[in-house]
């Protein structure tokens, strides 16, 4: 029984491995970011943070949305 389990252990071990290459290399392009990079590869942001953590690359926090009010105009300009 315990080769069975061994087998298993380390294919999950290469699909992680591979996953993980995956990432490092979607990472090294400054444009995407770690939710597009998480949704490509069907995996969590915090496991994204984790690889880029690992490799020691980090990112600026990226600008936040503006307030959604609408100017109203009264007509005169």
């Amino acid at each position: 029984m315990k080769v069975g389990k061994s087998k298993l252990l380390e294919a999950a071990r290469r699909v992680r491995d591979e996953i993980y290459r995956s990432v490092q290399a979607e990472l090294l392009d400054d444009t995407r970011t770690y939710q597009s990079i998480a949704d490509a590869n069907g995996i969590s942001l915090a496991t994204v943070q984790r690889v880029a953590g690992s490799l020691g690359i980090t990112r600026p926090v990226g600008p936040r949305p503006k307030s959604s009010t609408v100017e109203v105009s009264d007509g005169r300009e």
